[in-house]
């Protein structure tokens, strides 16, 4: 985890200046491991989140608005009865541990000044926050309760004493003499790698964090401590010393490295060893407040699309039962002619048998040969009975045979669509895309619509589908429906008759249009990029070449009832392509 003992002593730093004298107007606790508290200071607001979250535990200021919920759960009750109104007093932080001391000075019960401490444990799935009463040591309540069955070591229950987690015995950084920091460094009995032999010495340090100072010094990220000379030496006691500046001066440079749009990491200090686009910022709040929001973004919208991917594949599954009973239905039924054919026999043979025979053997003369056959007969019938018994199972078998092409036909058809679906899940890449394909699943009787209260707006997306469009170096514009409600909305009703249609031959995939008001010839690197598109924005985006239909809009047509983004065409041609993004 990225949030070490220098991200702690920088949030500590900030955290005294902005807040400290501030009194808490408000306390809620929008998740079940993290609350917000909301402290005014000098008229000035500031929102301040602390997370208990075993992968995402952090503190920090946020401008980000959390939910409150209508039921306060019962740490948050606690925390109102003892720090609401509070002042804040102090900030502390022991050394580089990932542990913040809040002392809050509030009215208790008995109308008399008294002092809380909320402890601030970042600590991965050991996080936690605690209240506690310093007069007495004793826990008030933990966010995180367990006890010793849970952790050896300590307790978290209200009424048990305060136990500060265990000490790891590592040294100090800012205290750490040049005579240490070699001692540490060298033991001729192990052979490790530098930046894990730093995270084991030193305490507050991330594996980040001692992979930065290892890139720094100019070493290799496998080099052991057996390969370490006195230069190497000196130039990681240099590179150890300047850190070790920044937090004796408390002068971090907070730091959010960025691979395209997406945060992936931050630091107290900047980050060299990565190569992608960072941005330094004066505050470590910032940093964590862009990191943590873009991160809880991303995992809201997985989640959201894992939910809708779900049902999606819960359907699948149901289809193919369905398919499968089906094609078995038509297995059976294979030999409706054949009783057909052996009614018509026992009818022709009718005045030679009688009834009370299992079988006969009959000639066939249906076959040119005139082969004879066995017919198996019900003894308790009449000939004129087992015959009309072929002929009943004959009506059975064709009925049977052509209500299942049918329901198969419908099966296929509808497997194809939740295909279609989920190549739409896969390539979405914004919350306005997982709408849209809620709604359409809503539509279609996927997902039950969701309730709506009595004056609310009714939650569909905005009226007019917005499929992605692009211009090419030859200026023809070309449109990407990025999911079934985009593809209908483009084939059907933006595109003119002679503009270019594509789609991924026999593999769900965007419908892609070239716009051609004025009728002109497609030229041939146009309509290669238009098929690259259609190949990326489809199921077959891994392949190496893929085949592309395109043929004119007018010769491409919705049948009746069909599902969305179905569409049957005819007259085209095809491409092959490597799939390309736009």
């Amino acid at each position: 985890m990225s949030f070490d003992g220098l991200v702690m002593a920088a949030v500590k730093n900030e955290l005294s200046e902005k807040i400290s004298g501030g009194r808490i107007e408000k306390i809620y606790q929008p998740l079940p491991a993290e609350i917000v508290l909301v402290i005014n200071k000098e008229r000035n607001k500031f929102r301040l989140v602390v997370s208990a979250h075993a992968r995402d535990a952090r503190i920090h200021l946020t401008r980000t608005t959390r939910e409150n919920p209508l039921t306060p759960p019962l740490f948050c009750m606690v925390l109102r009865k003892h720090l609401d109104g509070g002042r804040i007093t102090n900030i502390v932080q022991n050394g580089l541990e990932r542990v913040l001391d809040i002392g809050v000075e509030a009215i208790d019960e008995l109308g008399m000044l008294s002092e809380k401490r909320l402890l601030c444990e970042v600590m991965g799935k050991h996080s936690n926050v605690v209240l506690v009463d310093p007069a007495t040591n004793n826990i008030l309540d933990g966010i995180n309760r367990f006890s010793y069955g849970t952790s050896r070591h300590r307790e978290i229950l209200p009424g048990r004493t305060y136990t500060p987690p265990p000490e790891t015995g590592k040294l100090n950084p800012p205290e750490t003499t040049e005579e240490q920091f070699r001692d540490a460094l060298w033991d001729p009995e192990q052979d490790i790698p530098i930046d894990r032999l730093l995270l084991n010495k030193f305490a507050g340090f991330s594996p980040q964090t001692c992979r930065e100072i290892t890139f720094r010094a100019g070493l290799y990220p496998d080099s052991s401590n057996q390969s370490l000379g006195e230069l190497e030496l000196q130039r990681l006691w240099e590179t150890f010393e300047t850190i070790n500046e920044c937090i004796r001066t408390g002068s971090f440079q907070p730091t959010i490295c960025y691979k395209g749009p997406i945060p992936t990491a931050f630091s107290a200090v900047k980050l060299e060893q990565f190569n992608c686009g960072d941005t330094e910022s004066t505050s470590m709040n910032e940093v964590l407040d862009e990191f943590f929001s873009v991160t809880e973004k991303q995992q809201r919208f997985k989640r959201a699309a894992a939910e809708l991917a779900k049902v999606v594949n819960t359907e699948k599954k149901k289809s193919r039962k369905k398919k499968a009973i089906h094609e078995e239905t038509l297995r059976k039924a294979e030999n409706a002619e054949q009783l057909k054919i052996t009614g018509e026999l026992i009818t022709a043979n009718i005045y030679q048998l009688s009834k009370g025979v299992h079988s006969v053997e009959l000639t066939n003369y249906y076959d040119p040969q005139a082969t004879t056959m066995t017919v198996e007969l019900d003894p308790q019938l009449s000939p004129a009975e087992n015959a009309q018994s072929y002929f009943k199972r004959y009506t059975k078998a064709r009925n049977s045979f052509s209500i299942a092409a049918k329901y198969l036909a419908e099966a296929e058809s509808e497997l194809d669509y939740l295909e279609s679906v989920l190549v739409s899940l896969e390539q979405a890449e914004q919350d306005h895309d997982l709408r849209e394909i809620r709604f359409e699943l809503v539509k279609e009787g996927y997902i039950a619509p969701t309730k709506i209260t009595k004056g609310t707006r009714k939650p569909e997306p905005d009226s007019e589908p917005a499929p992605m469009v692009f211009r090419t170096n030859e200026g023809f514009e070309i449109f990407v429906g990025r999911n079934n409600r985009q593809n209908d909305y483009l084939t059907m009703k933006l595109a003119k008759p002679d503009d270019m249609w594509l789609h991924v031959k026999d593999i769900p995939g965007s419908h892609v249009i070239i716009r051609n008001p004025q009728g002109r010839d497609i030229p041939e690197p146009t309509l290669q990029t238009a098929a690259e598109a259609a190949a990326y924005y489809s199921r077959a985006r891994e392949s190496s070449k893929v085949a592309v239909d395109h043929t004119l809009r007018k010769f491409v047509r919705k049948p009746k009832g069909a599902k969305p983004g179905m569409v049957i065409y005819e007259h085209f041609k095809s491409v092959y392509v490597e799939p390309k993004g736009p």
